[in-house]
């Protein structure tokens, strides 16, 4: 399912509800979920729970009580602050600490958005993207992290990018909406990565 448990952040279809967000907890629980997905959006970041320590006890507090797990992180954050931009550095801080307060929530998978306007179009782009991700990937081997990839790239070109990556730790979110949007058929992408 994809949307959130409690009233749309700002209007926004898929955001962090920055001030009411430990509400969704309950809430999974009374309709018999068992874990929600947490994104972490590039606006207010800073708010974000999963950057902070207290707001990393708060989400372990309402795990145990509600039995509520939050078992990845949509990292939209990364469209807005590309590592193939200006950006780079501090995306790689952010990515860094992401990694290490997954570990703390038990959380094994975040996802990092390539498309919109984090695209990989350029050779230059996917070159600094390999670079950032390959500098982070020893710290998510170290703890059973995921890292996966959502792009926009076709069968071929999205396969080539996986190649760079020789760990078991690069996965792929495949997101039917965008590829159907972009006519990609699906029997071409599961041959080209899985």
């Amino acid at each position: 399912m994809q949307g959130r448990l409690v009233e749309k952040y700002q209007g926004r279809y898929q955001a962090h509800p920055i001030d009411y967000w430990q509400a969704e907890f309950p809430i999974a629980k009374e309709l018999g979920l068992h874990c929600i997905e947490f994104i972490l959006d590039f606006n207010d970041s800073a708010q974000n729970p999963l950057l902070n320590s207290a707001g990393i006890e708060e989400i372990q507090a309402l795990t145990e009580l509600t039995g509520i797990q939050v078992a990845t992180i949509c990292a939209d954050y990364f469209m807005e602050a590309p590592f193939h931009s200006d950006h780079q550095k501090k995306s790689e801080e952010i990515l860094k600490c992401l990694i290490e307060n997954a570990k703390e929530l038990n959380i094994i998978d975040i996802v990092i958005p390539c498309v919109d306007q984090s695209t990989l179009k350029k050779k230059k782009d996917i070159n600094m993207f390999v670079s950032s991700i390959s500098k982070m990937l020893p710290l998510a081997e170290k703890n059973d992290i995921f890292i996966n990839f959502e792009t926009d790239l076709n069968p071929s070109k999205f396969k080539n990018l996986l190649n760079k990556f020789n760990s078991t730790n690069i996965k792929v979110n495949y997101d039917i909406g965008n590829s159907a949007s972009l006519g990609y058929n699906p029997k071409e992408e599961f041959k080209a990565y899985g």
